[in-house]
């Protein structure tokens, strides 16, 4: 479960502060599958990152499986989000002068051997349909084919929570229903939390929660817009 209480988050740019979370509350129960929209610069990608202890926070509480993720150091951070927290971003985010598999096998090195390594990055590229494209560097994968390494690269470490961060902004239509269907799939087959933002309300409508943010906030829905 994700637990956030009175989360702010600023930042400074010329020396003016700017307020990007402002107050925020939230749940997200085990299992669930969450949308987050909102207009650009809303605090959809800050609260993301803030999530998976990539930013820190002025004040709140941010509870990942009953971790107190604002009270964490670097080190108990890392081993959190390898042992919780899978990330998928917008712009994939591979090592280009690594093949596929490579890319894959970043987050297990240090934690099993080279051998077990090899093999749970090629388990992590069969479920996404590369398995036939594994030696291959992102420069000859297609936009489609490199988000699906970083999907892998998420779930390789079988994580109970993924952050998905505009998972689709970067494809066409049909590539982005795609990658969809494959974090559905995930998400129905691991029973894992699966939180994306996105800005097509289309894909938004598919989850079990959406999460509207407005100015740093959490979006009160109107009886209007009921």
């Amino acid at each position: 479960m994700i637990q956030i209480n009175g989360l702010a988050k600023s930042y400074t740019n010329d020396s003016e502060k700017i307020e990007v979370l402002k107050d925020l509350s939230l749940t997200i129960e085990d299992h669930s599958y969450v949308s987050i929209v909102g207009p650009s610069g809303s605090g959809k990608s800050t609260l993301l990152h803030t999530i998976g202890g990539l930013e820190p926070i002025d004040r709140g509480e941010i509870w990942v499986n009953d971790q107190a993720v604002h009270k964490l150091k670097d080190k108990q951070l890392a081993k959190l989000r390898l042992k919780e927290i899978g990330y998928v971003f917008q712009q994939f985010q591979l090592l280009p002068t690594a093949t596929a598999l490579e890319n894959v096998m970043m987050p297990l090195l240090n934690v099993f051997s080279s051998k077990e390594i090899k093999e749970k990055a090629k388990v992590a590229l069969e479920r996404v349909g590369l398995e036939h494209r594994i030696n291959h560097l992102p420069s000859r994968l297609s936009g489609g084919e490199q988000q699906r390494v970083a999907i892998a690269r998420a779930i390789v470490t079988n994580p109970s929570i993924i952050l998905a961060d505009e998972p689709t902004g970067n494809l066409d239509s049909e590539t982005g229903e795609k990658i969809i269907g494959l974090l559905e799939e995930i998400h129905a087959n691991d029973d894992v939390i699966v939180v994306l933002i996105t800005h097509d309300q289309a894909i938004a409508e598919r989850t079990d929660q959406q999460i509207s943010l407005l100015d740093g906030k959490v979006k009160v829905a109107t009886l209007s817009e009921l």
